[in-house]
């Protein structure tokens, strides 16, 4: 796996309009990797990013190595940093306790319209997120829900916009399956992946 870092020149107008709209964000990034003829690049190369609090920071996670060269000129602050990292299930133990942070889209599929509606109330939030736990081979020791600033796109001329609302949770976490947590960090946890949610970061404690 790689994660990049990317600081975004907050001077260029470019950045501003691609921040502005998520699915126009979601495409520049994807101008880090190769083109390749199938309909889910993304999901092929477990390619998440989150822009990190109040900054021009996003992280970057894929499992191939990208190529930034391939972003316009000056449309971020200085070289990115691109870092290999290996996390398999033998490299953590259960019990073994991590902070992390994660930026999702807390949410639920209506049954009867289909239609996907959001937690907007902190203790529905929680709940979520307490919900995953179990599949995602981790238990919650403490974690805070933090309002984040809601996802807007558009696609194209007649589809519908995209609106997601976000949750930044961070806290501290006890590794219950290391093979589910090695998988959520890969492939993310929840909904709008596409759009800067899903990506798990863990770090060791102090």
């Amino acid at each position: 796996m790689y994660l990049s870092q990317l600081i975004l020149n907050d001077r260029q107008p470019q950045v501003h309009r691609d921040l502005g709209n998520a699915h126009a964000f979601h495409q520049r990034l994807m101008h880090g990797f190769p083109d390749q003829p199938t309909e889910t690049p993304r999901a092929d190369w477990a390619i998440l990013y989150r822009r990190e609090p109040d900054s021009y920071a996003v992280l970057v996670q894929s499992a191939i190595a990208p190529n930034w060269s391939h972003l316009p000129n000056h449309y971020v602050q200085c070289e990115p940093q691109v870092k290999p990292f290996e996390l398999t299930a033998n490299t953590l133990s259960v019990g073994q306790q991590l902070q992390f942070r994660l930026k999702a889209n807390p949410s639920k599929r209506d049954k009867a319209t289909r239609k996907t509606i959001g937690f907007y109330r902190r203790e529905d939030q929680l709940a979520w997120l307490a919900r995953k736990r179990k599949r995602h081979g981790f238990e919650l020791l403490t974690v805070d829900a933090i309002p984040a600033p809601n996802v807007f796109g558009t696609k194209a001329k007649g589809k519908a916009p995209i609106r997601i609302h976000t949750v930044l949770f961070q806290g501290v976490l006890q590794v219950t399956d290391a093979a589910a947590l090695v998988a959520a960090v890969q492939q993310g946890i929840g909904r709008g992946r596409s759009y800067g949610c899903g990506l798990l970061s863990l770090a060791r404690l102090d």
